[in-house]
C-alpha cells in the first residue's frame, strides 16, 4: 500500500511522486450499490439483447454508478491521472457480459473511439507469439513494454482503459508515472534537453493509415494547450519513424528521450501494481505514461493472459485518425 508521507510535496496538475500518492487516490473499489445496478443491467440485457456498441448508460438505471464514475473521471482529468476499479465479478459472468459492463462504465468517462485504422473499438491485448517490430504491436507479445503513451503518432485518446479477463502465470507488472513530474524533473536537471522535447520528432505510423499517406508523422513529446501540459511519448515508435524517414535522430533528441525513461524508472517517481481478473485500469493518456514488465503465460490457451483495451476521446471523429 502506498502511504502519503509528505502531502506538502504534492503539486497541482497531477504532479506526484510515490511518497506523495495515497492508494485511495487511484484504487477505487466498486461500491455494492454499483454492483447491484450492474447486475440488474445484465438481467435487463438477457431479456432485451443489444449489440454492445449500441449500449449507452443513459438508457439504464445506473444512478449510483454514474455518480461513482464521475469521481473516476475527475481523478483522470484533474487528480493523479489513473485509476484501478476493483472489480467486476468476472467469475460469475461471461466474457461478453464483462465487456458489456466495461463498455457502459467507460462511456461514463468519455466516448469510445476506434483504436485501429480498420475501426476496431475493443482490442484484445494478448500474446499471439510474435516479436515486437515496426509493424507488430508490442501488446501482442509477452515482451516488456517500456514507458510510453498510446498512439502518439496519430490522434491520441484522452483515456486508455484495460479490462482484465485473465492474468499471466507470472510477471506483467503494471507501472505508471506522471508526465508533469517528469517535465519538472527535467526542468531542474537538464533544461536544455527539456526544450528539445517541445520540438518535433518523426514517428512511425505503424502502417495504420490510408494507402498513399505518409508512413510517418511529426509531433513533439511535450506541448501546451493553454496552461495545460500534454505529452506523447514512445521512443520505440520515434526510432522507427526516424529510420523510415532516413533521418538520424539528433543527439539532444536522443538524450532527451533517454532522460525521460531514466526519470520514470526511478523507484521514487512511479507507481507499480499487479492487475487482477475483473479489475479495470484507466489512464489519462496525455498526463500519465504507463509500462508493463515481461510475463510468462500459461501453456493452456483457455488460461492465457487476456486484457481488453478501449480508447476514449470526446474530441474529433470516432474514427481512428480523429
Amino acid at each position: 500500500m502506498l502511504i502519503a508521507k509528505d502531502r506538502t510535496a504534492r503539486t497541482d496538475g497531477g504532479r506526484w511522486q510515490r511518497a506523495t500518492l495515497d492508494r485511495a487516490e487511484w484504487f477505487r473499489p466498486l461500491p455494492s450499490a454499483c454492483l447491484d445496478e450492474l447486475s440488474e443491467i445484465l438481467r435487463i440485457l438477457e431479456r432485451n439483447p443489444l449489440d454492445s456498441f449500441l449500449l449507452h448508460p443513459d438508457d439504464y438505471p445506473l444512478a449510483a454508478t454514474q455518480d461513482f464514475m464521475r469521481g473516476v473521471r475527475q481523478t483522470l482529468e484533474t487528480g493523479c491521472g489513473f485509476a484501478v476499479l476493483d472489480r467486476l465479478p468476472i467469475d460469475a459472468i461471461s466474457r461478453d457480459q464483462a465487456k458489456q459492463l466495461y463498455w457502459l462504465l467507460s462511456m461514463m468517462i468519455a466516448r469510445p473511439v476506434a483504436q485501429a485504422f480498420k475501426g476496431t473499438m475493443l482490442y484484445d491485448v494478448r500474446d499471439i507469439g510474435l516479436k515486437a517490430g515496426a509493424a507488430v504491436r508490442g501488446d501482442l507479445t509477452n515482451e516488456e513494454l517500456n514507458w510510453h503513451s498510446d498512439y502518439g503518432y496519430n490522434c491520441p485518446p484522452s483515456v486508455v482503459g484495460l479490462l482484465v479477463l485473465r492474468t499471466a502465470r507470472s510477471g506483467g507488472v503494471s507501472g505508471v508515472a506522471s508526465f508533469g513530474t517528469v517535465h519538472d524533473q527535467m526542468a531542474a536537471r537538464c533544461p536544455e534537453l527539456l526544450q528539445r522535447l517541445f520540438e518535433p520528432f518523426i514517428w512511425n505510423r505503424a502502417r495504420e493509415h490510408p494507402e498513399g499517406d505518409s508512413p510517418t508523422s511529426q509531433h513533439p513529446v511535450f506541448a501546451r494547450e493553454g496552461d495545460t501540459l500534454r505529452a506523447r511519448y514512445n521512443p520505440f515508435m520515434i526510432a522507427h519513424g526516424q529510420a523510415i524517414a532516413g533521418a538520424d535522430l539528433d543527439a539532444p533528441g536522443q538524450a532527451a528521450l533517454e532522460m525521460i525513461g531514466t526519470i520514470m524508472g526511478e523507484p521514487a517517481l512511479h507507481c507499480e501494481f499487479v492487475l487482477e481478473p475483473g479489475q479495470i485500469q484507466y489512464v489519462a493518456n496525455t498526463r500519465v505514461a504507463h509500462r508493463r514488465t515481461t510475463y510468462e503465460d500459461w501453456p493452456d490457451d483457455d488460461r492465457k493472459r487476456h486484457l481488453v483495451r478501449i480508447f476514449l476521446r470526446d474530441r474529433g471523429r470516432r474514427s481512428y485518425q480523429g
